[in-house]
């Protein structure tokens, strides 16, 4: 037995020996359970990702996540609240300024200058000078010439003469008629014919406030129709008799002329007539070629109002008289209904192509153009 007992010194290599086993054993068990730790973690972090993943794809729908719908949508919004507004200016401009072509309209019923040929009405012209009313001094709403010509025409297809006139003293009205070179220019509204000319019914303004509503025949005025226009004075015009407050003529037309029977009026204003005056009132019979021609019925009215009525016969204009002569050279032409004794009188070189002057020399006028 004492042969076999181990030296102390020999046991010391044999139990660093188990140390060190002991450590390395001790050591790889820590780093396997870090190892087991970090593969749980791992896992459950992709658990989760997976489950929010999961969550957010059934929030958005399969075509996206949640940031790219929502992106979408505000762009969406953006751009039809874009869209939005810019209808809304148009319509408001279109609603205010009414600045529209008639012709992107459709209509066929456009406002023309003629002279006396049919010509498109210039964009210059379309709409006219407005500005501010003259009777209450507030803005007017701007208007084109084709929607005030459609305005008065209906208004005077009803018979109202009366808020023709009114019309026609309004600032704008004026601009339009203003914006002619002259009588025998207009810009028309209503029917055409084929070849695009006035016919059928319409109406029409000419320079110097004068307006015709009634039927057309291939551009000139013929059928039934009435003539007016309305005096419109300066403070400049000192020499101007004020008392004519309008003129026109109601009945059958030809060739752009009164031809048949029809009815001629002035109204007068008597205050401002000048003392001693006598005004012709109204003139009903037969018309050729805007003049006078047959048996005449006439009104007159002086400067303290009292009116009138007379009888006489004419030849194209100039009327038969009667046998004497006054004391200033002037010649009797009608008798007085209630009265045969009694005379109306003129001067012989004023018994002359008596008739509606105006309409004449606008006819005229465009023929010599």
């Amino acid at each position: 037995m004492d042969g076999h007992k181990l030296n102390k010194k020999e046991l010391v290599p044999i139990i660093a020996l188990l140390v060190f086993i002991a450590v390395v054993l001790i050591l790889c068990a820590v780093s396997a359970g870090r190892d087991a730790d970090a593969r749980e973690n791992t896992a459950a972090w992709q658990e989760e990702a997976e489950s929010q993943e999961g969550s957010a794809q059934e929030e958005t729908g399969p075509e996206g996540n949640g940031t790219e719908g929502t992106a979408a949508e505000e762009t969406e919004a953006k751009e039809d609240s874009t869209q939005e507004g810019n209808a809304a200016v148009m319509e408001v401009k279109k609603t205010i300024e009414l600045e529209e072509d008639p012709a992107e309209t459709g209509t066929q019923a456009e406002a023309e200058s003629v002279a006396p040929v049919l010509e498109r009405e210039p964009e210059s012209a379309a709409v006219s000078a407005n500005g501010v009313s003259q009777n209450d001094a507030k803005p007017v709403v701007k208007k084109t010439n084709l929607e005030m010509l459609a305005e008065m025409m209906d208004y005077w297809s009803k018979g109202n003469v009366e808020a023709v006139e009114d019309l026609s003293r309004l600032s704008h009205y004026k601009a339009m008629s203003a914006s002619l070179e002259g009588p025998s220019y207009f810009y028309y509204y209503g029917d055409r014919n084929a070849d695009g000319k006035p016919e059928g019914t319409g109406i029409a303004v000419y320079g110097e406030n004068q307006y015709y509503y009634g039927q057309w025949m291939n551009g000139v005025r013929q059928g039934e129709g009435t003539w007016l226009k309305m005096y419109d004075y300066s403070d400049r015009d000192t020499k101007a008799d004020r008392a004519r407050i309008s003129h026109s003529y109601t009945g059958s037309w030809q060739n752009d002329l009164p031809n048949g029977e029809g009815h001629e009026q002035y109204v007068i204003d008597p205050e401002k007539a000048e003392a001693g005056s006598r005004y012709l009132q109204n003139a009903m019979g037969n018309f050729t070629n805007g003049l006078y021609d047959g048996k005449m019925y006439l009104m007159t009215q002086d400067a303290s109002g009292n009116v009138q009525e007379w009888y006489g016969n004419a030849a194209e204009g100039v009327f038969e008289t009667f046998e004497g002569r006054d004391s200033e050279g002037r010649v009797p032409i009608c008798q007085d209904a209630k009265n045969p004794d009694s005379h109306l009188w003129i001067r012989p070189l004023d018994n002359m192509n008596l008739g509606i002057t105006e309409v004449r020399e606008q006819a005229t006028a465009q023929k010599d153009e």
